[in-house]
């Protein structure tokens, strides 16, 4: 992999962990608050935030497979 693609693909690591982190601990809360406190509205707060994560994950792993189909198409030549 490139500098440029690895640098990228580090940025994108780092943005999926952030995303994820966030979305960890608003989950949390979101289930606590709606188990423990009979909050209905928090269920859709815990939702969106796992569908949040997974699809922070999901972004990272497309940009990987770009990045790796890039690099392997650029040794074809």
């Amino acid at each position: 992999m490139s500098n440029d693609a690895a640098l990228m693909q580090k940025k994108r690591l780092t943005t999926m962990f952030a995303i994820d982190a966030v979305c960890f601990v608003l989950a949390g809360a979101a289930i606590i608050g709606h188990v423990a406190f009979k909050q209905g509205w928090l269920m859709p707060v815990f939702l969106v935030s796992i569908a949040v994560g997974l699809g922070a994950q999901i972004w990272f792993i497309l940009g990987w497979m770009k990045a790796a189909k890039a690099e392997e198409e650029g040794k074809a030549s």
